[in-house]
């Protein structure tokens, strides 16, 4: 089976040219034999990747020589060879350098074809595909995906991928932050902002062992999620990737903003510093129960020891009905309720000093009160906001915290990274996530 390839020019001369030539035995056939194998398909995108490039730059050549002013075709001055890298592998193109026309006209003007065809060292389609499989894998790991599937004449090195990444990482962060204000088809509902922190192990020499990564969603209403992350002690500021997100999804000064966090002062402060206008925070709920939940089981073990039902009294009332106060949005009721029952087990520091379980409720029911005082403006009416269907957590951060960091960079895969080595890669996971990366009009040449 001989495979060839016909191409036609612009003055509609055609060329027809061999490929490969696959052989099969009809005698021995076997299900091996069926189809084309990973080899051969890799030897025909290869050779045809040289044909058609080859075929390009001959096309692009011959409208070169043809000078806009008199018509008349320029002379080549000498033949030189290009190298450049693409998805179905290395090309290596003969192309030549015109001299300047008799006319006196320019050599290269701003129309050539040539110098814009074969602007770079790689294309960018290879530099986006090996971003996004740098960012989802481990460089070497990636490196060894493209070599299984792709044609090569060398090995893909790690440290181009990480480079190359690096490249596309930067074009699209400042193809984010430079991006003008967006209508948004939302009218004035507000933009909701979900933000959480996770920490990463840091190379070593940094200034300390682990540094936050802040990520989350920024959702309205008629557009796709949009997710965000940024690290610490880098040129771009968390607060100008969130003000790039909230801006791709309509956002405009002015407008109301919700941020859903788990009650940490910072993550608040960047949203603030992104919108430079007051917004609304509203405490997740996970984590607000989640203490609760706390309590509650540490009193289900004791509360049957000792007749603790009678010596404490305020306790057994108030522990079944937190739950139900701060659900409603009864933030001073819970708070006094909480009051009571420090107040009761401060009653009795004998129980505190004899049972440890004791003492552990009392840290608990501490905490949840330094807790509600921190966020009690941020805590509303749940129920009513979660038969509304309005949102009541930050579960979209969570998960944006899953999908960007712990995926790729916790867990499993314990690399230290350095703050701009991370932000580059969070950048590319979170356009791949939101498929901004096939869509992003990025300038790759090199």
């Amino acid at each position: 089976m001989i495979i060839s390839v016909e191409l036609v020019g612009v003055n509609g001369v055609r060329q027809r040219r061999e490929i490969a030539n696959v052989k099969r035995s009809v005698d021995d056939a076997r299900l091996d034999d069926f189809g084309l194998s990973l080899e051969e398909a890799k030897e025909i995108q290869l050779h045809l990747q040289k044909e058609l490039t080859q075929f390009q730059t001959d096309q692009a050549v011959q409208r070169d020589r043809k000078c806009p002013h008199c018509d008349c075709s320029r002379q080549v001055h000498d033949y030189r060879s290009r190298t450049i890298h693409s998805l179905f592998g290395l090309c290596r193109v003969r192309a030549p350098r015109l001299r300047r026309c008799e006319c006196g006209s320019s050599a290269r003007l701003a129309t050539d074809c040539t110098p814009t065809l074969l602007n770079g060292r790689a294309t960018p389609e290879l530099e986006r595909i090996q971003a996004e499989l740098g960012s989802r894998l481990s460089f070497r790991e990636a490196a060894r995906v493209l070599d299984i599937f792709l044609p090569t004449a060398r090995v893909h090195n790690h440290r181009t991928l990480s480079n190359r990444l690096a490249k596309v990482a930067d074009q699209i962060e400042k193809w984010d932050v430079a991006s003008p204000y967006r209508l948004s088809r939302a009218g004035k509902s507000p933009v909701s902002v979900f933000i959480d922190g996770a920490y990463i192990r840091a190379v070593p020499g940094y200034q300390s062992r682990h540094f936050e990564i802040a990520m989350g969603r920024v959702v309205s209403e008629g557009r796709a999620p949009r997710q965000f992350a940024g690290a610490p002690h880098i040129a771009t500021g968390k607060h100008d990737i969130v003000r790039a997100a909230m801006r791709a999804q309509g956002w405009l000064p002015g407008r109301a903003v919700s941020v859903f966090s788990d009650g940490e002062v910072g993550l608040q402060n960047i949203v603030v510093s992104a919108t430079r206008q007051p917004v609304t925070h509203i405490l997740d709920w996970f984590h607000l129960s989640m203490r609760l939940r706390h309590i509650e089981q540490v009193w289900e073990g004791i509360k049957y020891l000792q007749d603790l039902n009678v010596y404490l009294r305020d306790v057994a009332i108030h522990v079944p009905r937190l739950r139900h106060l701060l659900w409603s949005g009864y933030v001073r009721e819970a708070s006094e309720a909480v009051k009571q029952m420090l107040a009761q087990l401060d009653q009795h520091p004998g129980f505190r000093d004899a049972l440890g379980k004791i003492r552990r409720l009392y840290e608990l029911i501490g905490n949840l009160h330094t807790y509600l005082l921190q966020n009690e403006a941020s805590i509303v009416n749940y129920c009513r906001r979660y038969w509304s269907g309005q949102p009541i957590s930050s579960s979209p951060a969570e998960s944006a915290a899953n999908s960007l960091v712990n995926a790729r960079m916790n867990k499993k895969r314990q690399m230290r990274w350095s703050p701009i080595g991370a932000h580059r890669v969070l950048q590319v996971r979170a356009a791949v996530a939101d498929g901004r990366l096939k869509k992003a009009k990025l300038n790759l040449a090199a």
